[in-house]
């Protein structure tokens, strides 16, 4: 099969994503970028393929029943940066390679900056985001794969233990620990690979945004990935 190929985001289309997530384009509860980052490093790690029609609507807002943009542009847009990005992200994290001079740096996770006390502690809503992300596996994946030993523990590492455990207080260590959950991500999208699972597609990212310029037939999916029918949703905006 060949696989859908897609150009990587530039700094300075990652940072026009960036703005978009958190505009007034989208919905008020729709993944800024560290989420996001997360959330398809889920995605990705996944042992199982998960449909981007289930994955992305979550993107965008976590009431099911409503997925508003701005105007139909905006939701071209937004659907190919985000199908961009989540491109990049499987190429990063399937990577062995490592740098120009061979070290294998490992992909690390996007984190904001903590600004104030106020804000979330550094990389606290990349985890948030990664554990939505889980919360999209397929229920069955235990039983789908020969051994879940190792994917437990570095799924304990990334999401932390079922009891509550202080945070790290300094930014250092709260960096160091997120670097750990990074490295973590690597090593269990590998070890699907060990136990023989199919490495996961890239997404087509052509067909949804010509399907959001151009406007599907109106009783066909809205390429937003709501699951409503064309002209019950974005169709309204056309």
């Amino acid at each position: 099969m060949t696989q859908a190929r897609s150009i990587p985001l530039s700094e300075d289309e990652l940072e026009q994503l960036e703005e978009l997530l958190v505009s007034d384009e989208v919905p008020a509860d729709c993944m800024n970028l560290e989420m996001l980052d997360g959330y398809l490093a889920a995605i990705v790690a996944s042992p199982l393929p998960i449909p981007v029609e289930d994955w992305l609507p979550a993107v965008w807002t976590a009431d099911e029943g409503e997925v508003g943009f701005g105007s139909g542009s905006t939701l071209q847009k937004a659907i190919e940066l985000v199908l961009r990005y989540y491109n990049d992200q499987l190429a990063a994290i399937a990577d062995e390679e490592g740098d120009e001079e061979g070290e294998a740096e490992g992909w690390q996770p996007f984190c904001y900056a903590q600004g104030g006390d106020d804000d979330p502690a550094i990389g606290e809503e990349w985890t948030n985001g990664f554990e939505q992300g889980f919360e999209m596996w397929p229920a069955e994946w235990p039983d789908k794969v020969s051994d879940t030993a190792i994917a437990e523990e570095l799924l304990e590492l990334i999401l932390g233990p079922e009891e509550e455990v202080a945070v790290p207080a300094d930014a250092e260590a709260q960096l160091a620990e997120l670097e750990q959950k990074g490295f973590a991500v690597q090593h269990l999208f590998q070890n699907w690979r060990a136990l023989g699972l199919p490495v996961p597609e890239p997404v087509a990212v052509n067909a949804a945004t010509a399907a959001a310029k151009s406007g599907p037939g109106r009783n066909e999916p809205c390429p937003c990935g709501s699951g409503k029918k064309y002209k019950a949703c974005h169709g309204k905006l056309a």
